[in-house]
């Protein structure tokens, strides 16, 4: 993607979302990351519910990390909630059987009654592993379609906490997962920039203790898979912690905005047509 193309993209995303005559545009470019799909092939079953809890404070992006703490909170996720999260559990190795435990279990913390849980929710949860209706196997959201689809309502907890949430209650989320004040400035720059990806990959270095990821996220399954890398030791780690008052110095960060922007997953074919909305919001 060219840098000019990427700059209007992200300069041009919010006021895109908020159109409803481009709704149509945007429910295709939803579907159209074309990167790893992290369906759960030869993971199902490596996790188990107990792990969970201890898996999204390592190893969860901040959106699934909302997710979870809300429905263990709440005992409850909307529908939207449900799905993005779901999926994402079903990418990292949930089986069907362990799912459906998970979900139902949760429910029956919030009062539900077992029968109403297996006859209003087990069949989506059946649904979304291919086991009903026209039996299509769903794939974990990217973070395209996070950001750009669905926009959480009063009471939702889906969606792209860098895109969706108030810059204050950012800040405070990112104070409550212990990220050091230089990093939260940081990914506030860039969330300002709307460069909401490239702010989830800086969270993801500096809770990972890394200066350079080595990768340009564009997918919450990834980041999953890239932390349990690290913590594994897949990866080498930073020899010196973070230091808040000495922020590390970002070399090259205009390249990896532009190339990380909210965007920077599209290919050739969806940034022709994104062509033109810059007249088109000037109008």
């Amino acid at each position: 993607m060219e840098k000019g193309q990427s700059k209007l993209t992200a300069r041009t995303l919010p006021a895109v979302q908020s159109d409803e005559r481009l709704q149509p545009l945007l429910n295709h470019l939803s579907h159209s990351y074309t990167g790893q799909d992290y369906s759960t092939q030869g993971s199902a079953g490596k996790i188990s519910l107990d792990q969970i809890d201890s898996l999204c404070t390592k190893s969860f992006p901040p959106c699934m990390r909302q997710l979870h703490k809300a429905l263990r909170d709440n005992h409850h996720l909307r529908h939207g909630g449900r799905m993005q999260y779901g999926l994402f559990l079903k990418g990292i190795g949930l089986t069907l059987e362990q799912a459906l435990q998970f979900w139902k279990q949760e429910f029956i913390r919030g009062k539900m009654d077992p029968d109403k849980f297996d006859k209003g929710y087990s069949y989506n949860i059946r649904h979304s592993f291919g086991k009903e209706g026209k039996r299509t196997d769903y794939t974990p959201f990217s973070c395209l379609k996070i950001i750009l689809n669905n926009p959480p309502g009063q009471g939702d907890y889906h969606g792209c906490p860098f895109r969706h949430s108030d810059p204050e209650l950012l800040r405070q989320k990112l104070q409550s997962y212990k990220i050091p004040p230089a990093g939260i400035n940081q990914i506030l720059d860039l969330v300002k920039g709307t460069h909401y990806q490239v702010a989830c990959q800086k969270y993801f270095e500096i809770t990972h203790n890394i200066e350079d990821c080595g990768f340009s996220l564009n997918h919450p399954n990834q980041f999953f898979v890239e932390s349990q890398r690290i913590l594994s030791g897949g990866k080498d780690m930073k020899k010196e912690p973070f230091q808040p008052e000495t922020p590390q110095p970002k070399p090259s960060v205009q390249k990896t905005k532009d190339a990380s922007s909210a965007l920077a997953s599209l290919d050739s074919s969806l940034v022709m047509e994104m062509e033109g909305l810059e007249d088109y919001f000037s109008e």
